[in-house]
């Protein structure tokens, strides 16, 4: 009898609606919506997204990990579209807007002419507020963003002798959410680097809407443990058509040669590439490490296996190695600047959440960030390139959680501006990222330490003396007793 009661209930099991179309999956969203983007590189339901877009839902609130360009496919619809077409009225992100002042978004000239709203968050802390909506946590306390632009008129609070802002857990009336495989229990699975922020965003989300890659199969035929996101969240399903959209199309990055730029006199700038490999003779063996955006990404590419660097992404990937060759590249395997990498022996993935309380947690040893400017006390900043205040627009992305748990900051940049002005300076003049922990820096002249307020020349380009990079310093250069010229 207790077997038969068990099989009655299995079988009375509320099972989520599998729609025929996406049109049918979005038909009757209102106006009004907060909804729930996920994606990182990959993982973007972008099916359910031109439905939306082609359904007519305005006035919405977009919660996601970064308001990127329009598509200009005219088979695809993104949020970018729904925002430059006006049916979003706020976006929450941790990616709002170009920085560049000479690069005005869209999006960042809809703000400014008051037709839009937008709330920068700190992307670990967009991904742990989703995380704790889903899990009826009303708010936490987090120490990214503290004593920057961000955490003010924030409530702060002090544990152990350390400040942290509070945070609000956020629930969407709708989730979007993009599955590699799933069954009729509304069971599923992500694909690699493509889980990011779905998991979290299926908890968070009342209403939860799955567009699926491979066949929907019949409850029982994925293996429980496989399990990413159990049924009880979904609410419908529709299954990717032939002719649907997998994943943004973008090349692998091609082969890069190094290159020797010259600036007369036998001196030599480092070029992106030399920049990463001095980068990657700083790491120490067994070291666990984040690469920022740009040239810092490079650097997985100058490591040594025997060294055994474990290389995360804030998007959830955990053991990845150099930039993939063609051949090589799998579509869902990305780094946080949107590069396909290799995998190393051991790799593995999580979702976005645990990606950053794995930084949270203490477990980083080193982040290697890009810099507009840093300066002698160990802060810097590498988010916005203007004071102006429009909304807090910017590009904050994961840096602000890094700098704020990982033992060790590094940074890789530019030593002087375009017009020859220092960016390294004696304080910064731009919204900080971080109010210090900066320990090393390696320009395209220098490598420097950073200690006890003071920079300090470890290391010089070649054809370039300490004096003449002092002179590009905008503040004072010590010079370290063992000095020496960047081996190339």
């Amino acid at each position: 009898m207790e077997l038969e009661g068990l099989r009655a209930r299995e079988t009375t099991m509320a099972r989520p609606k599998i729609c025929a179309t996406m049109a049918e999956a979005v038909a009757d969203i209102p106006d009004g919506i907060t909804l729930l983007v996920p994606g990182f590189g990959v993982g973007t339901p972008l099916n359910l997204l031109t439905a939306l877009y082609h359904q007519g839902a305005k006035g919405m609130t977009l919660v996601q990990n970064g308001q990127g360009n329009a598509s200009t496919d005219a088979r695809v619809r993104n949020s970018g579209n729904l925002i430059e077409d006006g049916r979003v009225k706020k976006v929450i992100a941790s990616f709002t807007a170009a920085t560049h002042p000479s690069r005005v978004s869209k999006t960042e000239q809809m703000v400014r002419d008051g037709l839009l709203d937008v709330e920068l968050v700190p992307q670990g802390t967009v991904a742990e507020r989703i995380r704790a909506g889903g899990a009826g946590i009303p708010a936490f306390y987090t120490p990214a963003g503290v004593g920057t632009l961000l955490s003010e008129g924030k409530e702060h609070r002090e544990f152990n002798g350390r400040s942290y802002v509070l945070e609000e857990g956020i629930v969407a009336d709708y989730a979007f959410i993009h599955a590699w495989k799933a069954d009729t229990a509304g069971n599923l699975i992500y694909r690699h680097g493509a889980r990011n922020y779905n998991p979290i965003a299926a908890m968070a989300g009342r209403h939860t809407i799955v567009e699926v890659e491979e066949p929907i199969v019949e409850a029982g035929m994925l293996e429980p443990d496989e399990i990413h996101t159990p049924g009880i969240y979904v609410a419908r399903m529709v299954q990717i058509p032939p002719d649907g959209i997998l994943r943004p199309i973008r090349p692998p990055a091609p082969a890069v040669e190094a290159r020797e730029e010259h600036a007369g006199g036998g001196k030599r700038r480092l070029n992106r590439e030399q920049m990463a490999a001095a980068i990657g003779r700083h790491f120490r063996a067994g070291s666990t490490v984040n690469l920022g955006i740009g040239i810092p990404t490079l650097a997985s590419g100058y490591t040594r296996d025997e060294d055994d660097i474990t290389f995360t992404s804030e998007n959830g990937v955990i053991g990845y190695g150099r930039i993939a060759t063609p051949e090589e590249a799998d579509p869902d395997v990305w780094n946080a600047g949107g590069q396909q990498v290799t995998l190393r022996p051991g790799a593995s993935f999580v979702n976005h959440a645990d990606s950053f309380a794995l930084i949270r947690g203490g477990n980083l040893d080193v982040t290697v960030l890009g810099a507009y400017e840093a300066a002698a006390d160990g802060s810097f900043a590498n988010w916005r390139l203007s004071d102006a205040p429009f909304d807090n627009l910017g590009g904050i992305g994961g840096a602000m959680d890094l700098v704020a748990s990982a033992k060790e900051i590094w940074l890789a940049m530019e030593h002087t501006t375009r017009d020859g002005k220092p960016r390294l300076l004696q304080t910064c003049t731009l919204p900080v990222t971080s109010p210090g922990g900066v320990t090393l820096i390696v320009t395209d002249l220098a490598v420097i330490a950073v200690r006890a307020g003071q920079f300090i020349l470890e290391e010089y380009a070649p054809g370039y003396t300490p004096e003449e990079i002092a002179a590009v310093t905008g503040a004072p250069l010590q010079v370290s007793p063992t000095v020496k010229e960047i081996a190339l």
